[in-house]
């Protein structure tokens, strides 16, 4: 497939990304702290506007470009530290699609200009990966507003953000009096004393915090609902499509980055009497990595393609991320191996690389859930979740 890339783009990422070397990505990871100069500078060249539409302050690009954008800013020192320039793009997207013309209007320029932060709140600790169980509920009351009440997890960025995205179960009646049921998305300020927040400890991506959220009649207006009420799980397929394309992005420039580590270090790094660069025994496993990614790319900009020519990509979306996943994993596993008992060191970065990307074999979905998807839909096996 014929790939039509936006270097403009590319090159500007890497001049603002190599500002930020691995120092400074290092001691972003050791004080668990938000990367806002970072964050300032892509606001700053206007790349939170990739795939926002011009007469809203954007570049109305493709998700392709995006996908370069996220790969280089990965590659370029930052490793997953792109994961929160993905999380903005995908917001970006949801309004673009689904918000209502004061929604855009209010929102699409300050999240372009890198104004504003979004949170979505999804994922619920009991349905896990199967948005189809959300228990979080909203009862409609007088007005047109509605009451939330449930817990979300896994939710980033929460202390930061100045409004989430709440995915909730809402029921209605028909003109014809029959129930319907099905999944809405509010817009809610994420400062309602409402909302209870509890931060979640983990391995790693200490640049971004972790919460879990708590809430009772948490009362929201008619203007919050995002989209066509209880409609919201089309939604949901298109948001888990394309952060499988970002994330397998960003995945295969981190997995390039620890292994240009390896392979600077590899150089140096005399032993018996020789550059540890010139065993087969370092070789071949990076050049492998390498093939892996490789593979790993071209999946995903094909995904990315086809999502912005408007056809399916859901089955390229799962062999993207498989791809990535595990090209990712073996890259970082094996930059840290090259290292010796230096990689084991914070000093030396790999193995913050190999914290981060271990995530990723279960988030945004499990290697398990993909290969039950590829085995569906491309081999035309009986559905097993």
């Amino acid at each position: 497939m014929d790939f039509s890339i936006d270097y403009s783009i590319r090159d500007e990422m890497r001049k603002i990304s190599s500002k930020y070397d691995l120092d400074y990505w290092r001691q972003i990871d050791q004080k668990a702290q938000f990367p806002e100069q970072y964050w300032n500078s892509l606001a700053k060249a206007g790349l939170f506007g990739i795939v926002i539409e011009k007469k809203w302050g954007g570049m109305e690009k493709g998700f392709l470009d995006l996908c370069i954008a996220v790969q280089e800013t990965s590659e370029r020192y930052s490793g997953l530290g792109s994961y929160l320039y993905l999380s903005g793009s995908l917001v970006s997207s949801i309004f673009s699609k689904h918000g209502t013309e004061e929604q855009k209007t209010q929102l699409l320029p300050k999240l372009a200009r890198g104004e504003l932060k979004i949170s979505i709140a999804l994922t619920e600790e009991l349905s896990g990966f199967d948005a189809t169980a959300l228990q979080t509920k909203a009862t409609k009351l007088a007005a047109e507003r509605h009451s939330l009440s449930g817990s979300k997890t896994f939710v980033n960025n929460a202390d930061l953000a100045d409004y989430l995205i709440i995915f909730a179960r809402t029921s209605d009646v028909d003109h014809q009096g029959k129930k319907s049921s099905g999944i809405s998305m509010f817009l809610v300020d994420a400062h309602n004393p409402a909302i209870k927040k509890r931060k979640l400890e983990r391995l790693g991506m200490n640049f971004v915090n972790s919460f879990e959220l708590n809430f009772l009649d948490l009362v929201v207006g008619g203007s919050t609902l995002i989209g066509e009420a209880g409609n919201a799980w089309r939604n949901i397929v298109q948001i888990f499509g394309l952060d499988r394309i970002l994330t397998s992005a960003s995945l295969v420039g981190t997995g390039r980055l620890a292994l240009n580590q390896a392979a600077d270090w590899s150089k140096k790094r005399t032993v018996f009497g020789k550059v540890i660069a010139a065993n087969q025994g370092i070789q071949f496993p990076l050049a492998d990595c390498a093939a892996q990614l490789e593979v790993a790319e071209a999946l995903t900009f094909k995904a990315a393609s086809l999502a912005d020519q408007g056809k399916s990509y859901s089955s390229e979306a799962a062999y993207a991320l498989l791809s990535s996943s595990t090209g990712a994993t073996a890259a970082t596993d094996r930059a840290l191996q090259t290292f010796g008992g230096h990689g084991y060191y914070k000093d030396y970065n790999v193995e913050r690389f190999w914290r981060d990307v271990r995530a990723h074999k279960v988030h945004p979905v499990s290697e398990e859930l993909l290969l039950a998807t590829i085995a569906e839909r491309s081999l035309g096996l009986p559905k097993s979740y």
